[in-house]
């Protein structure tokens, strides 16, 4: 699910790249196809992020993962599960048995038998196939394993909810429209009450999902109207804005280095190359030290 983080207007409006000509991207190319330049490079500095991240495999938009292996089950019948990525939104489906495929079962998930951690879930399964006596109990813990490992497969939604607008909204409007993820007909990640921003230059704002919401509508209901109008394309999305940060100085980065800079005034009057910033490893620095603390082998508890 690689979803860009910003858009074209986010990067022409942010400081890290006031300096930037973004207007020559294309050699002597129209308007629109320096727009379409710039976009492929926040397609491109996006997914940089994501494998920076968490690798080939991982994104830091919500997504929709499954993932196997084999564990050992606790005294008590708990898996102590730590997936790939993180953070971990929904554990929708877990499976376990003596061996993969069909000789796994299905376990019915509740919040009585799942919790969710920072970086990890714990489940506790009833279909181990025997029980194990507790210690100095004379009753039978169900659940038990008898120290053979199983094999287990999850589905789970891992990430930060991210989307765009998919038409106009208006102040006061108690509802907005977004697209879909991509490869699902819903926009994944998205849950009730929770808080997410729309990020539209100087008309930012924060917005709650209702109560009310159903988990799988484009159309989400909002707790209180919105504040301003927001044009279709605007993006919605609870990823942290350090995320967008970086993003914005690897594209600076990328265009430092093929030289499109803006110009300055010198203390004679005199007009000098701006590389805003400074040489092009200033950016990516810069974004490398943002995105630390989401890295998935800083980022576990």
């Amino acid at each position: 699910n690689r979803v860009p983080y910003v858009t074209v207007v986010e990067v022409l409006n942010s400081a890290i790249a006031n300096n930037v000509d973004f207007g020559n991207l294309i050699e002597n190319g129209n308007p629109g196809q320096q727009t379409a330049a710039l976009q492929e490079m926040i397609v491109r500095a996006s997914t940089k992020v994501d494998i920076t991240c968490f690798g080939y495999a991982g994104t830091l938009c919500a997504a929709v993962s499954i993932e196997n292996g084999r564990y050992l089950a606790n005294r008590q019948g708990q898996f102590i599960i730590h997936p790939e990525f993180w953070p971990i939104l929904e554990v929708r489906t877990f499976s376990n048995g003596w061996g993969p495929g069909t000789s796994m079962s299905p376990v019915p998930l509740t919040n009585q038998n799942c919790s969710i951690e920072r970086s990890q879930f714990i489940v506790t399964s009833q279909s181990g196939g025997n029980s194990v006596s507790g210690v100095g109990l004379n009753s039978v813990i169900p659940g038990g394993f008898s120290g053979n490992p199983q094999f287990c497969e999850w589905t789970y939604v891992n990430g930060f909810a991210n989307t765009f607008l998919a038409s106009d909204a208006t102040a006061h409007a108690t509802s907005i429209v977004v697209n879909p993820s991509p490869g699902s007909t819903s926009p994944v990640g998205i849950y009730p009450g929770m808080p997410l921003s729309i990020w539209d230059a100087a008309d930012d704002e924060g917005i709650v999902v209702a109560s009310s919401y159903n988990g799988t509508s484009t159309t989400i209901p909002l707790a209180t109207g919105l504040l301003y109008d927001h044009d279709a394309g605007v993006n919605v999305s609870a990823v942290p804005s350090t995320i967008k940060s970086a993003v914005i100085h690897f594209i600076v980065d990328e265009c430092v280095e093929r030289g499109q800079v803006g110009i300055s005034l010198g203390a004679m009057g005199a007009v000098t190359a701006d590389a805003s910033g400074g040489k092009s490893s200033n950016h990516e620095a810069k974004a490398y030290d943002l995105l630390d603390e989401f890295s998935q082998y800083w980022g576990r508890a």
